[in-house]
């Protein structure tokens, strides 16, 4: 993530000189990087930095809503050999998502390196009685650590 943003800064530090007709280098950045975004859906159109390929999460964080799972997932995307998804993914919880399938639930995760951990969080999976077996059904050894101000009986 990091690399991307640096890219992004100096792509457009070195374009300042040019002028930009309605913005056409932001958009640009925008579509390919998936920069300014918040949304997951976006991690489709990153450009794929060699090396790199899109992981099923090694651990996913759960919890309740305000309990700090944020804050939590912040502090752990500090590091470099961590990435994040975007957004909360709503795949263990949601039907409507868990039946697309786990390449679809992949491919909304960032490019990572091979030393890297991918995490991703959604505190719902804390209320949801499906979510608990289905992560278990994808990885029996996934770490769920718990938001901050949370409890959880895990397997």
């Amino acid at each position: 993530m990091a690399f991307l943003l640096v890219s992004a800064y100096l792509l457009l530090t070195h374009a300042r000189g040019a002028p930009v007709e309605n913005g056409a280098l932001l958009e640009t950045l925008k579509s390919q990087v998936g920069l300014f975004s918040n949304k997951s859906e976006h991690y489709s159109a990153q450009v794929r930095p060699p090396g790199t390929s899109r992981q099923i999460p090694q651990t996913i964080i759960i919890g309740v809503r305000k309990g700090g799972t944020r804050a939590l997932l912040e502090m752990l995307d500090i590091h470099p050999n961590i990435v994040v998804a975007a957004t909360e993914v709503h795949f263990f919880d949601w039907d409507e998502n868990y039946v697309k399938g786990i390449d679809w639930y992949r491919n909304l995760m960032p490019f990572s390196y091979g030393n890297q951990i991918t995490i991703e969080k959604t505190p719902g999976y804390f209320t949801s009685p499906q979510a608990p077996g289905r992560i278990h059904d994808m990885n029996s050894s996934i770490k769920l650590p718990v938001g901050l101000q949370s409890v959880c009986r895990c397997y």
